[in-house]
């Protein structure tokens, strides 16, 4: 059984994949697993993840005809996974860290009562590398702010399988996004949270249209006012996402 899983979605990225997978191999720690769950892609994606399967000995593909969605796909690669912690890794972002998996999981190792860790980002706008950004640090600085933002980067996370799925892990609804941040919220309630102050991930901007942002903020209020007993500052991070829908 492999210590980490690493779970990547993918869809019509071919290109943006292979070099996501690339580095994942250029990792120090070897101890992991790849799932793949190739959403419906219609581009060249099959036939990146054949060569790699080729080079990878574990290495799984879940392939859907048609397109099943970011959070099924997410909550099928985690249902597949074996591994004792989970690291995500999307389809158009990259490891820049190649001992990003062993800082993780050492971490994670000496420190049990941690659920989920993440840590930086370094922006990419048109293929350049930008300001690097990072969230907060500790437990209480994570907790602190977790209602006014998500505090964490996807593509940096890693987290703690048996707990993910005793929350109920990825839970699809009418909007198929956010999950990640309900995920967190979720966690958080059952450990302790963690950011490294390194940047782990070159993370490309998505250019949301104004109808994608304003449902994402919707969505953002129902995971709030469902946390609100949970997490402090509820009523600032109301307040402020309801002038951002305004603003809108």
């Amino acid at each position: 059984m492999p210590k980490v899983s690493i779970n990547i979605l993918t869809k019509n990225r071919a290109q943006l994949l292979e070099k996501a997978l690339f580095s994942v191999s250029k990792q120090t720690f070897k101890d992991y697993e790849i799932i793949v769950v190739n959403d419906g892609s219609t581009d060249e994606t099959e036939e990146i993840l054949k060569n790699f399967k080729f080079q990878i000995s574990n290495f799984k593909i879940i392939r859907h005809q048609e397109s099943k969605g970011i959070t099924q796909s997410r909550q099928e690669a985690l249902l597949e996974s074996s591994g004792e912690y989970i690291a995500v890794l999307d389809d158009d972002d990259e490891w820049v860290d190649s001992e990003k998996l062993a800082k993780q999981v050492k971490y994670l190792e000496e420190n049990p009562e941690v659920v989920l860790c993440g840590g930086g980002i370094k922006k990419v706008t048109s293929y350049k590398l930008q300001v690097t950004s990072y969230r907060p640090e500790a437990d209480t600085q994570i907790r602190k702010t977790m209602l006014l933002r998500n505090n964490f980067f996807t593509s940096t996370v890693m987290f703690r399988r048996e707990v993910a799925l005793q929350v109920g892990g990825f839970k699809a609804d009418e909007d198929d996004f956010a999950e990640d941040y309900d995920l967190w919220l979720r966690l958080g309630k059952l450990g302790k949270m963690y950011n490294f102050q390194e940047p782990f991930t070159a993370y490309r901007v998505p250019n949301y249209n104004k109808a994608r942002f304003k449902a994402f903020l919707r969505k953002q209020l129902r995971l709030i006012e469902r946390e609100k007993q949970v997490y402090p500052l509820y009523y600032l991070a109301r307040i402020l996402l309801k002038l951002r829908l305004f603003l809108w």
